[in-house]
């Protein structure tokens, strides 16, 4: 199977290429020009990876016609809900546009193909406790502009189903963390700081946001593998939830992460850091991808982050 992954240098994307490789498929990495493909040092040699910014219409295209993927997963974005408030075009730019230009050269192209569009939970919005679990028919209420745009493309992801016919399915993944995170995300910025701190490269104080924030985190080897499921054998035209089904506060993760650490660790709250278009607990219902393809997490929160952990020792280790 001749498999495309946009985003392929990303944290999940480089985690679904492996996966893929392990499957025996042969896969083709997408990475934007500005991409430096550390995270795919370790399996590189086994990858195609192909430059293109999915914003030049003209380079996607070409790139579709000569590959000809019998299988895309679009997991490419900008992806930071805070980063989308400082340079909202650009994130609209990427994540909708991208995913038209990729979509109309498919389209082009004729090519028999499945596709995948990765949006996210982040559509929801601010959600009051009494309405959770969230789940797939929930309306969508974006409140960032990365929210925004992914509720963009998915909207234009049906349309292509519904008009052109083209095979198509949505997931819509909760909070995922793991080894190769970039630190812009909760679990990743807190095991980095822990590392440095049993480093002694910072004074042991760990500098964190909102405490009593509650989010669904699974294991982005989890996602991924779910990712994999649904496109091989999700209902065309569906959108599918990919979380853990429970929610957990940003104080207990950091208790995880802290209780396994060489030194003794303090806390300090940043308060600047704390956003106001966060809602205070979110969490999600996967019965839905189970049902249809008996997928449900399978990793524990505590293993994931003490890998994690580790994986920050290492890198963290290399640059002191």
């Amino acid at each position: 199977m001749r498999t495309l992954i946009t985003g392929c240098a990303g944290f999940a994307g480089s985690h679904l290429a492996e996966y893929l490789l392990g499957k025996d498929e042969e896969v083709i990495g997408l990475r934007a020009p500005d991409d430096d493909c550390a995270n795919l040092q370790h399996i590189k040699e086994r990858l195609n990876i192909v430059g293109a910014d999915l914003r030049e219409i003209g380079r996607v295209r070409e790139v579709i016609e000569s590959l000809k993927p019998q299988r895309i997963y679009h997991l490419a974005a900008s992806s930071s809900p805070a980063e989308s408030f400082e340079d909202p075009e650009r994130t609209y730019h990427v994540n909708f546009m991208g995913t038209l230009n990729l979509l109309s050269a498919w389209l082009r192209a004729g090519m028999e193909c499945r596709f995948l569009l990765v949006s996210s939970a982040e559509v929801y919005g601010m959600v009051p406790r009494e309405k959770l679990p969230l789940r797939e028919e929930m309306e969508p209420r974006p409140v960032n502009p990365y929210a925004g745009s992914k509720a963009a493309a998915e909207i234009l992801a049906l349309q292509f189903f519904r008009s052109y016919g083209l095979p198509i399915v949505l997931v819509r993944p909760f909070n995922h963390t793991g080894p190769r995170q970039s630190p812009r995300f909760v679990c990743s910025n807190l095991a980095r700081q822990v590392a440095e701190i049993e480093l002694g490269l910072r004074p042991p104080t760990v500098v964190a946001g909102n405490l009593d924030a509650a989010r669904d985190f699974t294991d982005v080897r989890d996602i991924v593998r779910g990712y994999f499921d649904l496109l091989e054998h999700g209902a065309l035209g569906e959108v599918y939830q990919l979380c853990s089904g429970h929610s957990i506060s940003i104080r207990s993760v950091l208790g995880l992460l802290t209780s396994c650490a060489s030194k003794p660790i303090q806390v300090s709250v940043d308060n600047p850091s704390l956003r106001k278009h966060d809602a205070p607990e979110i969490w999600g219902d996967y019965s839905k991808a189970k049902l249809a393809v008996g997928w449900e997490p399978r990793r524990k929160l505590t293993d994931t982050l003490r890998e994690l952990t580790d994986y920050w020792r290492e890198k963290v280790k290399l640059k002191a």
